[in-house]
């Protein structure tokens, strides 16, 4: 019976998202999958909870801000209007966000985070870290240090290039 559980996880692991070998590496193919597998474990991690990967970002976010706008949370996160628009949807129906008129804007809305969305944030945020302990293992805090530093250059780069 060991035995076949033991078959079974290994051909889990083997099916699992891994990239190709050889001498070409793809940046963007390496992120990406570097990413996903950051979301699939925090998707473990707080599934329980009913939060969805779409809102990880936003909440993220508004942990840091009191409040922002919809055209703000969808450049910071670099997802599309009509995209943030259905998120921002969702997690006002869950009871994770609020809107409020904007006070200088009268056709905007800043979005806060509720009681329930803190709350959550709490959890996001010792899931995140739990990951990132896993992610990160065999590395050294200068190695780690350096992936943040390389990581932001290249977004602001790309950054850059966007806005032209």
């Amino acid at each position: 019976m060991a035995k076949n559980r033991s078959k079974r996880k290994a051909s889990q692991v083997s099916n699992a998202p891994t990239l190709p070998k050889g001498s070409e590496r793809i940046l963007g193919l390496t992120v990406n999958t570097l990413g996903r597998s950051i979301v699939w474990s925090l998707t473990q991690r707080t599934a329980q909870r009913g939060v969805l990967p779409g809102a990880y970002p936003v909440i993220a976010w508004l942990m840091h801000r009191p409040a922002a706008t919809q055209t703000e949370l969808s450049r910071l996160i670099g997802v599309e209007q009509p995209t943030m628009a259905v998120t921002l949807r969702r997690m006002e129906r869950d009871g994770i966000i609020q809107r409020t008129p904007d006070p200088d804007h009268g056709r905007k809305s800043q979005v806060k985070l509720t009681a329930r969305g803190r709350k959550l944030s709490e959890v996001i945020s010792a899931a995140a870290h739990d990951v990132q302990k896993v992610a990160s293992k065999g590395l050294t805090p200068a190695e780690l240090e350096e992936f943040y530093r390389l990581a932001g250059l290249m977004t602001e780069n790309l950054n850059t290039e966007r806005r032209g």
